[in-house]
């Protein structure tokens, strides 16, 4: 059976990221796939960013994935071994979030194969995916701002494992309720009427991905 993993690098577990994954990931359900959510934000959970151990990099040591012992490493093993990887994250600064990226240099860098760069270690090929939602209105202004370069590069390093794709969610809802917070350049009838008209579509997109992504696997 295919197994899909979906990563969520959003703190909030009900909000647009979190939606759109389990969109993609009921897409992957219908298809056969046998599913599983990880919230990296679970205060449960203990972890940092590569500490630079350079186990994946020992002659003779396990190559492909990171054996630094923490609460990240199991998730890690089961993202190696999974046949789809999703991940989600609002855009923070101008980045993923802290959490994700953390999540994401524990599992790139022991794929890279410092005797072959050519030739990643790949324990087992993958689609994947990554779903990025943010305040910025459209992808024309997405790529003025140049977070086609940040964002996208986080994203496309996803394809060292196999076919990666990435969808966009733009000018997302960010609070229930506009008036309790200081964001005058967030007019609250311009994001309710695009969170009423466009969402719905962008879920219907992710469920479609995720569907896609187990059937090809």
């Amino acid at each position: 059976m295919t197994k899909a993993l979906f990563i969520n690098g959003s703190p909030r577990r009900n909000a647009n990221t979190a939606q759109l994954l389990q969109r993609a990931m009921a897409g992957a359900r219908d298809a056969g796939a046998e599913c599983e959510m990880v919230e990296l934000y679970d205060r449960s959970l203990n972890y940092k960013g590569c500490m630079s151990c350079f186990a994946c990099k020992v002659k003779g040591g396990r190559k492909g994935v990171c054996s630094f012992p923490d609460d990240l490493r199991p998730i890690l093993e089961r993202a190696v071994e999974a046949d789809v990887l999703v991940c989600g994250t609002p855009v923070y600064c101008s980045y993923p979030t802290a959490n994700l990226r953390a999540f994401m240099e524990r599992l790139i860098f022991p794929a890279v194969n410092y005797s072959d760069f050519t030739h990643p270690v790949v324990n087992k090929p993958k689609r994947s995916a990554t779903i990025v939602t943010m305040n910025c209105p459209d992808e024309e202004q997405y790529r003025n701002i140049r977070y086609d370069i940040l964002m996208d590069t986080s994203g496309g390093s996803l394809g060292m494992f196999g076919p990666t794709e990435t969808l966009y969610s733009f000018d997302t809802l960010q609070f229930n309720d506009y008036n309790r917070y200081d964001a005058a350049m967030l007019p609250a009838d311009r994001k309710a009427e695009r969170h009423r008209t466009q969402f719905p579509l962008d879920l219907d997109a992710a469920y479609a991905l995720g569907r896609r992504l187990a059937e090809n696997s």
